[in-house]
């Protein structure tokens, strides 16, 4: 009933955001620009205008570097017509004394913005909707028939560090490139509307929201594209986060939109242990980064071929949630598709970060209902020698980081064809939940798990649970598994001929609830921990000491916290 109460009150907020009018104040007047008798830039239409007044821009292309701080429509000729380019950002949409303002824009292409901010963070290279002076959400913006491509936020300075963390000559630098395309702390809701090819670059530890940087206020997408939008500091970079879409706070809405083809992207070479401390860096959630404390509905939206790339040979560097990242939120996703989205790894090692991989990824509650999760593949190597390990996983991931477990439900949906490989010519390496990472509270109902795939090579190779992985290794205890009317078959572990395959169905080391599902046609086994398996606890864990002395890698369970629990607190 909670859920269902959840469920009515944001397609609420979404109805009444994209389809109530805003409280313009009086005015019937209407100025033009960009034809005989009109005015000859935005700017001085927006500044002759009088609150409420409608805006008409003729065809052609004209300068950006506009700004409105008053109830607006500005209304183009259609994106393919009307062109606002330039200007840093293109649009800055402010919030005077007297309160946010209502601003409707539609049938503009928003381009080549490049927004460089106070020098060091940079916002919303095409549009930038701030907070009011007092700290509270800004501007009510709504954006109709309009294309927001090819903006850029590029920092020009760095400060040390705030959170004191070090790199070789001392402490880390720090900037922030956010927004690319749009950097929204007001409430902003997008219909029939584009946001691609857009940037948040430059020389910056964090890059955050290739696409649209939010917070604060509320996101609301309806039948709106996020493509091929990137969050890859080009330079000192230890964070990339939310290729397509990184909402810090505030609710999110998507509803029949793509969010496809974006990137986080972290290319570095900082050591592992600049001064005796691990660096924490990671690229994630190339698609959609969501933080925490947010109500979050996806629904029949695709998200597809998004990728996660984390290159650092000399430290250790970790990527994850190619499609999806939602943190301590609740999340409702129905009829929507995660597929083709990939991570790819290079790593000295991930002895202390844990896993790489998932397509998606819960660290709260949420129901995700009548989806599919598919073909999502993950690479990891680890090059660090005999000492490198490198972990893999895939699918969806369940964690809970908060020390506060909450339900996770899976209904009518699949989860199929992904593959977690994990690989390294002379160290360890495991493969753990090709289909499934649950480390919290899981309810699997009427779900098909088929056709993924776990894969461990190296000298010492592990590959469990090539379906379901579950137990605690990243978060937990507790952790509870029940599975009704679920079918988990055609999965399959492999390893290096040395290797210990467990698992290729289910892999639990905690008790398993079953309810008319069904373990079949996994290869080389079926379960392992369930009650016709040895219990988990007389196999040795990856890491432990076997009796001759010897290990199957590194005792990572009790060593993980910076790489995936900590990521929010190690920015800046």
């Amino acid at each position: 009933m909670r859920l269902a109460r959840t469920v009515a009150a944001i397609a609420a907020t979404a109805f009444l955001c994209t389809t109530s009018p805003p409280v313009w104040a009086s005015s019937s007047a209407t100025l033009c620009v960009g034809g005989v008798g009109c005015l000859p830039t935005i700017q001085a239409a927006v500044d002759a205008a009088a609150t409420g007044a409608t805006i008409r821009i003729g065809p052609g292309t004209f300068a950006g570097g506009v700004t409105v701080s008053k109830n607006l429509r500005l209304v183009g000729a259609g994106a393919g017509r009307t062109v606002i380019r330039g200007g840093g950002p293109v649009l800055t949409i402010t919030t005077p004394p007297s309160g946010a303002p209502f601003v409707a824009v539609s049938g503009v292409t928003v381009t080549s913005g490049l927004a460089h901010g106070d020098g060091i963070n940079a916002w919303g290279g095409g549009i930038f909707i701030p907070a009011a002076d007092d700290g509270t959400p800004g501007a009510n913006v709504t954006l109709q028939d309009v294309v927001i491509t090819g903006n850029r936020t590029v920092p020009t300075a760095t400060n040390p560090s705030p959170s004191g963390v070090k790199c070789p000559a001392g402490d880390c630098p720090y900037a922030g490139t956010r927004g690319g395309g749009i950097a929204n702390f007001g409430t902003l809701t997008m219909v029939h509307s584009v946001v691609s090819d857009n940037a948040a670059t430059g020389t910056a530890s964090d890059a955050n929201g290739g696409g649209i940087f939010s917070a604060r206020g509320a996101l609301i997408l309806i039948s709106t594209d996020v493509e091929r939008n990137r969050a890859a500091p080009s330079a000192i970079g230890r964070f990339a986060e939310g290729g397509g879409i990184f909402v810090e706070s505030g609710p999110l809405t998507i509803r029949d939109s793509h969010i496809n083809g974006n990137r986080a992207d972290l290319v570095t070479s900082w050591p592992i242990r600049p001064q005796g401390e691990l660096l924490a860096m990671n690229a994630h959630a190339g698609g959609i980064h969501v933080g925490d404390g947010s109500e979050v509905l996806v629904h029949h939206t695709s998200i597809r071929g998004n990728i996660v790339r984390a290159d650092d040979p000399n430290g250790e560097v970790v990527g994850f949630d190619a499609a999806m990242l939602v943190g301590d939120s609740h999340l409702v996703m129905r009829r929507s598709v995660v597929s083709g989205n990939s991570v790819t790894v290079r790593t000295a090692t991930s002895a202390d970060v844990g896993p790489s991989g998932s397509a998606v990824e819960l660290d709260g509650p949420g129901e995700i209902a009548d989806s599919s999760i598919i073909d999502n593949p993950v690479s990891v190597l680890a090059v660090a020698g005999p000492d490198a390990v490198a972990q893999a996983a895939s699918g969806l991931a369940v964690f809970d980081f908060a020390g506060n477990p909450r339900q996770v439900t899976v209904r009518r949906t699949q989860i199929s064809g992904n593959t977690a490989v994990a690989r390294t010519p002379e160290g360890s390496a495991l493969a753990v939940g090709g289909g499934v990472f649950n480390n919290s509270l899981l309810a699997l109902e009427d779900v098909l798990i088929a056709r993924n795939n776990g894969v461990a090579r190296a000298p010492v190779a592990d590959a469990q649970g090539g379906g379901v992985w579950n137990g605690a290794f990243l978060s937990g205890p507790p952790v509870q598994l029940s599975l009704t009317k679920t079918r988990i078959v055609g999965n399959t572990l492999v390893t290096s001929p040395s290797g210990t395959r467990r698992g290729a169905g289910l892999y639990t080391s905690e008790p398993v609830t079953l309810l008319r599902s069904v373990i079949t046609g996994n290869a080389p086994d079926q379960c392992f921990g369930c009650s016709a398996s040895p219990p988990a606890a007389t196999a040795p864990p990856f890491g432990a000491t076997t009796p001759d002395g010897s290990t199957t890698g590194t005792d990572l369970a009790s060593r993980v916290a910076v790489g995936r629990t900590g990521f929010g607190d190690h920015r800046k």
